[in-house]
């Protein structure tokens, strides 16, 4: 229940701009090499 309440208290936060949300990680994008590889066969 605790847990529960915090959560909501730092969403609330994050809506209303009081903290800042964290950064998603960014998606990895395959090399060049690997896409030619696949175009080739």
């Amino acid at each position: 229940m605790k847990a529960r309440l915090n959560e909501m208290f730092w969403k609330l936060a994050v809506a209303l701009g009081l903290i800042e949300p964290p950064r998603l990680q960014p998606i990895p994008v395959r090399a060049r090499r690997q896409q030619d590889r696949r175009a080739s066969r």
